[in-house]
């Protein structure tokens, strides 16, 4: 005797009719799901895109305000110094613009750009800044 199915039923207490029915839902499952699924992805990642963008553009500013802070140094030195930050770095920011405001008392250096993007039509702005006082001698 067949152990597999009694009286007509498959082991699995199901009807032949209702398994005949159920063919293909798998499929149309991970159809509705993968648009969903796809989607979030693409937006996770992008998220991490513009976070690291950020994260560039402040590392950029922070290293050219130490180097304009410096007791003595030359006026171009703090933007040279976030540009090959920039340069060493790679992508991740395009298009920076350096801009460096020196006062008597302190400098700020402010980094904008955009993050890369990989969702059509989007474009995401950047801008961190990064300050400290003028190193100076006082006698």
């Amino acid at each position: 005797m067949d152990t597999t199915a009694i009286a007509g039923r498959p082991a699995t207490g199901r009807p032949a009719a209702r398994r005949a029915r159920d063919r293909g839902a798998g499929t149309v499952e991970m159809a509705i799901i993968a648009l969903p699924l796809l989607i979030f992805t693409f937006l996770v990642v992008q998220a991490a895109l513009v976070f690291y963008a950020r994260s560039i553009a402040l590392g950029a500013a922070t290293q050219g305000a130490n180097a304009a802070r410096v007791y003595g140094s030359p006026a171009g030195t703090g933007e040279s110094n976030a540009r090959d930050f920039l340069e060493r770095i790679g992508v991740g920011l395009e298009d920076p613009v350096i801009n460096v405001r020196t006062g008597a008392e302190s400098v700020t250096v402010t980094v904008t750009g955009r993050a890369t993007s990989i969702l059509p039509l989007v474009s995401f702005d950047v801008e961190q800044s990064a300050s400290g006082p003028v190193e100076r001698f006082i006698p």
